[in-house]
Formats: C-alpha cells, sequence, structure tokens
C-alpha cells in the first residue's frame, strides 16, 4: 500500500510542472470552448398520426404511426396543451375538451357519427418530467357488432355533408326489446328507424339513468326532429331507440344518448325530419 501512495504522489508532482510550460501556437490551454454546447433535452411530444393499435398513455416506446391510407385503428386528430397548471393528468377533462376540438376535424359533433373518442395523456414518468400535452384520438366503430374497425384512410371530414359515418336511417335488429344491431342504410331506402339527434342526461352514472328519464329525452329529441308537439301524444305518434354511452365513456363525461326514431318496426322511406302530425298521427294506443 505504501509503494502505491508514493507512486501516486510522484505522478501528481510530476504533472505540476508541466502546467507551467509554454503552449505551442494556436492552443490557448482550454480544453472546451471550442466544444458546441450539449442541446437541451426535449420533451416527447407526438404529432396528428394514424395507430396501429389503441392506448391510454401516449409514450416515445409505444409511438408507431403508419400512414393513414394504410390499415389502423386509431387516428390522433388534435394535440393540444394543458394550460391550467395541474399537477396531476386529469382524463375527464383532456376529454371534455377533445369533445369540443374534434368536430371541426370531423366536419360535425362526433357523438352523431358511428365514433369513439378517446383521450391519450403523457405517460407518469413524462408527466412528473413536465410533459403537458394530450392527444384526441378517434376510432371507428361498426354499428353492427360494436366493435373497432380497422380502416385505411383519414376521418378528417367524416361527418361533412353525406359522410358515410354519420348516424342516419338504419335497419335495427331487435330481440326481446333489446337491439343486438343496427345497420345503416340510406334514408331513400326502406328502413325502420332514423337517428333524431342526442339526449344529454345530467345523470353522474349511467345507472342512475332510469327509463322514464330515458324514454322522456328521447321522446323530446324526436318531437323537436320531426316537428310534432312534445306532450303526452309523442308516445301515441312514434317510438323511439336509445343507445347511452357506456359505463366507461359516461364516467369520462360523455352523457349523450343517441335517440333514433322508431315505428315499431314499420317500414318507412324517406326521412321523417319535419314530417309533422299528418304523417306521424297518433296510432298507438298505451292503457
Amino acid at each position: 500500500m505504501r509503494r502505491w501512495a508514493a507512486g501516486l504522489a510522484a505522478a501528481a508532482l510530476a504533472l505540476l510542472p508541466a502546467g507551467c510550460a509554454d503552449l505551442p501556437e494556436g492552443v490557448d490551454g482550454d480544453l472546451t470552448d471550442a466544444w458546441p454546447a450539449v442541446p437541451a433535452a426535449q420533451q416527447f411530444r407526438p404529432t396528428a398520426a394514424c395507430h396501429p393499435d389503441v392506448v391510454a398513455e401516449g409514450t416515445i416506446d409505444n409511438w408507431s404511426p403508419v400512414a393513414c391510407t394504410g390499415p389502423h385503428l386509431t387516428e390522433t386528430a388534435v394535440i393540444a396543451d394543458v394550460t391550467d397548471g395541474g399537477v396531476s393528468a386529469d382524463r375527464g377533462r383532456a376529454f371534455r375538451e377533445c369533445s369540443k376540438r374534434v368536430n371541426a376535424f370531423l366536419g360535425g359533433d362526433w357523438r352523431t357519427g358511428w365514433l369513439v373518442l378517446q383521450p391519450v395523456l403523457p405517460g407518469q414518468a413524462a408527466w412528473r418530467g413536465g410533459a403537458r400535452w394530450f392527444r384526441c384520438d378517434l376510432m371507428e366503430t361498426s354499428p353492427v357488432n360494436g366493435e373497432l374497425v380497422r380502416r385505411s384512410g383519414s376521418l378528417k371530414g367524416a361527418l361533412a355533408g353525406a359522410g358515410k359515418l354519420r348516424m342516419t336511417c338504419a335497419n335495427p335488429e331487435v330481440v326481446d326489446e333489446r337491439v343486438t344491431a343496427m345497420h345503416p342504410v340510406a334514408c331513400s331506402t326502406g328502413h325502420t328507424s332514423e337517428f333524431a339527434g342526442l339526449f344529454v342526461s345530467k345523470r353522474a352514472t349511467v345507472s342512475g339513468l332510469t327509463p322514464g328519464e330515458l324514454e322522456k329525452g328521447c321522446d323530446t329529441t324526436i318531437a323537436e326532429f320531426a316537428g310534432i308537439p312534445d306532450d303526452g301524444t309523442v308516445r301515441n305518434r312514434v317510438g323511439w331507440l336509445g343507445f347511452p354511452p357506456d359505463a366507461a365513456s359516461w364516467k369520462l363525461g360523455d352523457r349523450a344518448v343517441r335517440c333514433f326514431l322508431w315505428l315499431n318496426g314499420e317500414r318507412m322511406t324517406g326521412s321523417y325530419r319535419n314530417a309533422g302530425t299528418r304523417k306521424l298521427k297518433i296510432h298507438y294506443i298505451y292503457r
């Protein structure tokens, strides 16, 4: 041990005179002044893109965008900043903000289409590191079985004009007073139901929505759509089908029931918008 210590001391002493020696021409002795500055660390921030899978948290590890022209499951329509300085990620708040922002991208209210909206937040580590963004992802859903559709092509403008994903007319399959599937068709062809609009509930949970409230909400929506009085005779003129969001979407903030005008299985042709009382006469009697 003593010999090693002596050797180190000698090496240190040998270096001292070297610091006083003259430097070659063009050398200033500063080892760092010509090195480029190390760039500041950049937070990962997503961009508008399509994706092969659904994710709840957006991280650089699961960021694998694909061309929207090819098969994909989700599309990021909007990326926005959290500006209120919140200390924790709030999916409900992000959902409500996304619900407003994606409509311009789609060309219509996303709730009136065969679509699912999902907010995606940074991972916990990224949030702790200062990431303050959220992205708004959209997915097409099948009205036949409710499953997500692996589609090709962007959803941009999908609800504008006569967009194919707009809820309009359909032929429902009804088993034991439950709708098991919806088959969208052109309103110019024979059909048994037509989308009338949205009834937005104030209930905190979907389980708190009573059958009576559901009926009243859709009756009012259908009356406005069809141009008939919103009174006690609505149920004598027309039936309804109501589709509340699932519990997870309801918890996030989607409280809009999708209401369809339904003539209890009778076939109709053309739209019943502003049909009025001449077309929708009283012909159902409830005792």
